[in-house]
């Protein structure tokens, strides 16, 4: 497999998105979001492949982003982990996946000190905590068995409202820039539109589940989304230190997967957070109020 290219960041250079390449955004976000839908309804171990697989290509494109290739050996290393820490946390085997989680993390960085540069080391242990915990995080949602697959429907299109209600809001409203030194075309209008647009989110759930607060879960809708933004500006962060505009080509319109799912990424991790309130119902603990 060959590694994706990141492109190099020309975000200073104003350009104007032509219909065919909204178009091809579209079309990649409904099949993503499709695919998404059918493994996560399907079984809860047809969503532990999925989130595997995405992992995977997240650690292939952050391989090329920060060592220029996305098949050597601490790719190897990232899958394997994440690989093993997720399925014992679908098994509830939390020990095991610690132990293994921070056994993983220490020798990339004693590794990656001992053979090249601290940068390069923190980049390779930085990954691994980037893509794992928010791996960990779904699975461990979705085995609640009672809340679980709509606990993670609710963190999906939360992400997914606020990343469309951002776009849309930013290109109808314009106005300030929101974080132009870190990501050029954010503005606080896409951010306000975006934070605010999913608390609908949180209530329509709230009246489909029907025993739960429509405040508390819009305001928890709120949180995730807010969540969303930060993620979101996180990872142009990071591009912007990698001298990047994209984390690579692999998805038409969007640059790659992490271009994507850079938004879920913050907001899985936040609905666990919260769902720690009852680790042995996480589902219901991120719903029920």
């Amino acid at each position: 497999m060959t590694s994706p290219t990141p492109s190099h960041d020309t975000s200073s250079q104003p350009q104007r998105e032509q219909p065919p390449e909204l178009w091809r955004r579209i079309g990649s976000a409904v099949f993503l979001a499709a695919l998404a839908l059918v493994a996560l309804v399907a079984s809860p171990w047809s969503f532990l492949l999925l989130v595997i697989a995405s992992a995977t290509i997240l650690f292939w494109e952050w391989g090329a982003a920060t060592r220029s290739t996305g098949g050597d050996a601490t790719t190897i290393i990232h899958v394997a982990c994440m690989t093993a820490v997720v399925i014992f946390v679908a098994v509830h085997k939390f020990e095991l996946a610690a132990i293994i989680f921070a056994a993983t993390v220490a020798t990339l960085f004693i590794s990656g000190y001992r053979k090249r540069t601290p940068r390069e080391a923190q980049l390779d242990a930085g990954g691994l905590v980037y893509v794992l915990l928010p791996a960990a995080a779904l699975i461990w949602l979705r085995s609640d068995p009672t809340y679980g697959l709509s606990a993670v429907l609710f963190v999906l299109v939360v992400s997914w409202t606020t990343d469309t209600a951002s776009y849309v809001g930013g290109r109808t409203f314009g106005g300030p820039k929101f974080a132009p030194t870190i990501s050029p075309k954010k503005t606080w209008s896409g951010f306000f539109v975006g934070v605010a647009t999913p608390i609908a989110v949180g209530i329509l759930f709230a009246l489909y589940l029907g025993n739960t607060s429509p405040v508390v879960l819009a305001l928890v809708a709120l949180v995730l989304a807010f969540s969303c933004q930060m993620g979101d500006l996180l990872e142009s962060a990071v591009k912007r230190n990698l001298g990047i505009k994209d984390m690579s080509q692999l998805i038409p319109g969007h640059g790659g997967f992490f271009d994507r799912i850079d938004s879920l990424l913050m907001a899985a991790v936040v609905a666990a957070l919260i769902a720690m309130r009852n680790p042995s119902a996480p589902g219901t603990a991120l719903l029920i109020w």
